[in-house]
């Protein structure tokens, strides 16, 4: 075996381990599995067809833990809005209306933590 499809095939399993797919006994990187491990992975929203396969492979609990960490992403997102609102009111800059993704202004602050 090439060097890439064994590193493919290590990557493989450790997403089939971290997303509780490890009983489906495709352990090729050229299943569609893999591919929606790997967008899983990368936080790119799964399509219908990908969310069906899972379920029809039995992966409900993969499905599921795709689910909390997408929610888990948006609530963290929430929370550092709100809390750059919060620094924003603190230190008197409520004038500053722009996202907090974008804005220099939430690293000064924080600064002054």
């Amino acid at each position: 075996m090439d060097k890439e499809f064994q590193n493919r095939l290590k990557h493989f399993t450790a997403l089939k381990s971290k997303y509780q797919a490890i009983k489906n006994n495709d352990s090729s990187p050229s299943s569609p599995l893999y591919l929606i491990l790997r967008k899983a992975d990368l936080n790119i929203e799964l399509n219908e067809l990908e969310s069906e396969f899972l379920l029809e492979s039995g992966l409900v609990a993969t499905l599921e833990i795709i689910g909390k960490e997408k929610n888990n992403r948006t609530q963290e997102l929430l929370n550092l809005e709100i809390e750059f609102s919060q620094l924003k009111s603190k230190y008197k800059a409520k004038k500053h209306n722009i996202s907090w993704v974008d804005s220099k202004l939430y690293y000064i602050i924080l600064k002054l933590e």
